[in-house]
């Protein structure tokens, strides 16, 4: 008999090796056939654990792009400098799945395509938003950052984390997270009172 245990690791080999894969070719090119074939498991057993192809996805997305960030945080509580404490630290994890070094910018990319082409992420997408919306609301009201529009901040720190291109050449992988943990930081220093 398969123990609760064993089946959570499984359901999570499997999240992760899709999302690897999601990396790898998009959004559109992964097959039932080819997670199969880089698991080593057989197509019923993803079936065990999934309804569907479309279904594994969205829980391999929804854990990558939203689990990490969002869980363990109470949202009615926390305030924007200690959210973005919590955000670097995830970024210095996300770097790295089962020892494997991810590129941040592909990462972004395929967050940005999931949201122009799959509605019920999209959807999901918004809810969690809304939470860290929360955030900048309460700081904004408590005096912890300057009265700037909820929205330009939200925005910002979104396009400074969901960044998908660079149009000068970068070092490497590590280039790519370092700036954007500056830039988050540098625009944290711009909105802050007293700065």
């Amino acid at each position: 008999m398969i123990t609760a245990a064993v089946k959570k690791n499984t359901r999570e080999k499997i999240l992760e090796e899709t999302f690897l894969l999601l990396l790898e070719n998009g959004y559109d090119n992964v097959s039932v056939s080819e997670i199969q074939h880089r698991l080593g498991i057989s197509r019923g057993l993803l079936y065990i654990y999934f309804k569907s192809k479309s279904d594994l996805l969205f829980e391999a997305c929804r854990t990558y792009f939203f689990d990490r960030f969002m869980t363990n945080i109470d949202f009615e509580k926390i305030s924007l400098r200690d959210f973005i404490s919590h955000v670097r630290k995830v970024i210095f994890t996300l770097t790295k799945i089962n020892g494997k070094e991810i590129d941040i910018l592909k990462y972004n990319t395929l967050c940005s395509h999931l949201l122009i082409q799959n509605p019920d992420f999209k959807s999901f997408a918004l809810e969690q938003f809304s939470m860290a919306r929360k955030v900048i609301r309460r700081a904004i009201k408590s005096g912890e950052i300057k009265n700037v529009p909820e929205s330009f901040v939200g925005a910002t720190l979104l396009a400074i984390l969901g960044r998908t291109s660079y149009i000068t050449q970068t070092p490497g992988k590590s280039y790519v997270r370092k700036r954007i943990l500056e830039d988050i930081e540098s625009f944290y220093d711009i909105i802050k009172r007293g700065s």
